[in-house]
C-alpha cells in the first residue's frame, strides 16, 4: 500500500459488477453506483488491468445475451416488440424514416395489388391521413412484419360469434 485511501477494488466488489453485468444491468454507472464506486474508478480499473476489463466485456455479452433471449421470447406473443427488435438490430431496414421537406409535396402512392382486402381500408385510412393515422399504419405495420392479418386469438373469437351468429341471428339483428 502506497499510504493513501485503502482500496475499493475487491474481491466482492468485482463479483458485484460481474454478476450485475451478466444478469443485464448494461448500464456502467448504474453498475457502479451499485456497488459504491465512481465510473471513472471502474474506467481506471479496467485499464491497470487487462483480464479485468476482459471479464467485463465477457459479462457484458452474457448480459446483452440474456436480454436479447428474454426480447426474443417476449416478441412471439407481441408483435410490436418484434418490430422494436427489428428496428433495434437492423435499423437502416427497419426504422421509420424521418425526412424534412420545405414547400408543399404531394405523393401519391398506390394500393399495393396484393395487400389484402383485410387491410385496405387500413390502407386507405393511412393515405388519407398523408400516414398520420397511426393505427392505420401499425395494422400494416404487424402485416408486413408477420405476414398474418390478425392476431390467432382475435380471429378464434370472430370465429366463434360467427358460428353464433350463423346458429342465431335473431339477437343480433337490431331493429
Amino acid at each position: 500500500m502506497n499510504g493513501g485511501r485503502p482500496t475499493l477494488r475487491t474481491p466482492e466488489v468485482e463479483k458485484q459488477i460481474l454478476d450485475a453485468l451478466r444478469l443485464g444491468q448494461l448500464h456502467r454507472p448504474t453498475v457502479c453506483a451499485l456497488v459504491g464506486i465512481k465510473p471513472r474508478t471502474l474506467r481506471d480499473w479496467r485499464k491497470q488491468d487487462p483480464a479485468f476489463d476482459a471479464a467485463i466485456r465477457a459479462a457484458e455479452a452474457k448480459g446483452e445475451a440474456r436480454l436479447a433471449s428474454i426480447a426474443t421470447q417476449g416478441a412471439a406473443d407481441d408483435p410490436r416488440l418484434a418490430l422494436d427488435i427489428l428496428r433495434a438490430r437492423y435499423p437502416e431496414k427497419w426504422n421509420r424514416r424521418h425526412t424534412r421537406v420545405d414547400g408543399n409535396v404531394h405523393v401519391d402512392v398506390a394500393r399495393p395489388p396484393t395487400l389484402p382486402k383485410e387491410l385496405r381500408a387500413a390502407w386507405d385510412a393511412g393515405a388519407k391521413s398523408g400516414w398520420k393515422d397511426r393505427k392505420a399504419c401499425r395494422e400494416l405495420e404487424i402485416y408486413w412484419a408477420t405476414g398474418e392479418i390478425g392476431r390467432p386469438e382475435q380471429i378464434a373469437a370472430l370465429e366463434t360469434l360467427l358460428a353464433e351468429l350463423k346458429a342465431n341471428p335473431e339477437p343480433y339483428l337490431g331493429e
